[in-house]
């Protein structure tokens, strides 16, 4: 199996990363954290969205792991079918960077993607209520809530077991 995890905006978010699918222990896969090219820059603004999303044409990915910034570009990738997941597990969606951006929350599921989504319940970015609304009456989508609000999402064991508990 193919594991694609693309991180948030910060590079600390990198190593989330890597913890996270190390936890997650998936056998006979390839495990593959996505760098962006922003964080060589050592500033935010130097994030180009478009240019993300376009490095990642043609990747082979059976389970895309995306957190918080990662969940945009995945969606972008997954539209303009430059990646075609199995399946996606989105942890911390910002809800308002979607609507800010104009981009559809839905649509994972509207090109048959199976989601899972691990969303704090009163994340800053958005909350489970905001996102559950916003995906309320899809297929094959699963929305687990988790304590928390400071949108960091570091219990690993915790996302971890929500994971493996979904892809079995």
């Amino acid at each position: 199996m193919n594991i694609l995890a693309l991180p948030g905006i910060s590079q600390k978010t990198e190593k989330w990363a890597n913890t996270l699918l190390a936890e997650l222990a998936v056998e006979k896969s390839t495990m593959t954290v996505q760098r962006y090219l922003h964080w060589d820059c050592g500033d935010d603004q130097c994030l180009k969205f478009a240019v993300e999303v376009e490095r990642l044409r043609g990747i082979a990915v059976d389970l895309l792991v995306a957190k918080s910034l990662g969940t945009m570009i995945g969606l972008a990738a997954c539209e303009a079918k430059l990646i075609i997941p199995r399946r996606a597990v989105l942890i911390g969606t910002p809800v308002s960077g979607f609507k800010e951006n104009g981009m559809n929350l839905r649509q994972m599921a509207d090109i048959g993607i199976p989601c899972l989504y691990i969303q704090q319940q009163d994340d800053i970015v958005g909350s489970a209520a905001a996102l559950e609304r916003e995906i309320a009456g899809l297929v094959g989508v699963v929305l687990v809530k988790i304590p928390g609000d400071n949108h960091q999402y570091k219990d690993i064991k915790l996302l971890a077991r929500h994971m493996r508990r979904w892809l079995a």
